[in-house]
């Protein structure tokens, strides 16, 4: 439900490079200098206690102690659905698709280990304020509804009819309607913007692009005020892009499935200062993961968290704005195999 970052910096002196079978935490670590070719995602060890509990899409889901390693089951799946995980607060949304036009709406709130069912939509995207959800449902093939609950399942509005084609997305500022090329606040109903290709929406500023390698643009949403952007990474394809609730920063992913048509899976992300239109590139990018497996969310005090896959190995990576390197620990993941990447922090 969300909207949906290669020049590689030259790097002064050693960084320490950890490889598949260092993040694994074997600890075969060893230096290495730059190149211009990608390498698997790298940092600094995690070693510190990181508080970090993350709830994954799986089959069935879980929540996952980074300190501890524990996997917790948070809800009973039959079926092999599709299901993904969305960040809604400090708590988090489960979707689960049992297709016929209707999915299943669970949330698990923070600090809790089981997952609660909340209603049956369609799509779900956050309400602003973090302590609701709007709900796309279909009445029939052809008649849809758009209503918003509280997480605690009571109704904040009413349904009220919705065109079936408009589209329910996550702008990383709550809730938008996609009509056409229109983005409509569904709660005042306002038109936020008349253009494609909408990024990710921080405070009162949105961030579009036209398409690979095109200039990107932020706009301010209350008088049109435009800037251009360059585009900041050799990679053309964009994956995720999540925004910092406190901070309004935005982490853009740049992302390749075949770098330089080699068939290696490449990310790239970079960080955006909507307030300053600064980029900057995080350290250790690019970096090669596994695409269909690597999300990334950022924390209640402005840490990005990044759940990779490395190889045939799993890793959490934390990295903090002004940081000098990423940090890395390496973990025991089940196969994930619910059709999404997606994770929220609780």
């Amino acid at each position: 439900m969300a909207l949906r970052v290669v020049a590689l910096a030259g790097l002064l002196g050693l960084l320490v490079l950890i490889t598949v079978a260092g993040i694994a935490g074997a600890g075969s670590v060893f230096a290495s200098v730059g190149s211009a070719v990608p390498q698997p995602l790298h940092g600094v060890p995690l070693a510190r206690s990181t508080g970090l509990r993350l709830l994954v899409a799986d089959d069935p889901p879980f929540l996952l102690n980074v300190d501890t390693g524990q996997v917790v089951p948070v809800l009973a799946v039959a079926g092999h659905p599709v299901l993904s995980v969305l960040q809604v607060g400090k708590d988090a949304v489960i979707w689960l698709d049992r297709r016929y036009l209707r999915a299943e709406i669970y949330v698990v709130r923070h600090g809790t280990m089981k997952a609660i069912r909340l209603a049956t939509a369609w799509s779900v995207a956050p309400a602003a304020d973090g302590r609701a959800v709007w709900l796309k449902s279909y009445s029939d093939a052809r008649h849809c509804t758009l209503r918003e609950v509280r997480l605690d399942g009571r109704p904040r509005r009413n349904p009220r009819a919705l065109p079936c084609s408009t589209r329910l997305e996550d702008s990383g500022a709550g809730a938008v309607l996609i009509q056409g090329s229109s983005v409509v606040d569904p709660a005042s109903r306002r038109t936020l913007l008349r253009t494609g290709g909408v990024w990710a929406i921080s405070g009162r500023v949105a961030l579009t692009t036209a398409g690979s390698y095109r200039p990107l643009r932020l706009t301010d949403l209350r008088n049109g005020r435009r800037w251009r952007l360059r585009w900041p990474s050799a990679i053309g394809g964009i994956d995720q892009a999540v925004v910092d609730p406190r901070s309004g920063l935005i982490a853009m992913d740049f992302a390749d499935p075949s770098y330089q048509g080699s068939g290696t899976q490449v990310t790239d992300v970079w960080l955006l200062d909507p307030a300053t239109r600064r980029l900057s590139q995080l350290p250790g990018m690019p970096a090669v993961v596994s695409l269909k497996f690597t999300s990334m969310s950022w924390t209640s005090e402005r840490r990005l968290v990044m759940l990779a896959q490395v190889g045939d190995r799993d890793a959490v990576a934390v990295w903090r704005p002004g940081q000098k390197q990423i940090a890395v620990r390496a973990i025991r993941l089940p196969a994930r195999d619910s059709g999404s990447d997606t994770f929220a922090i609780l």
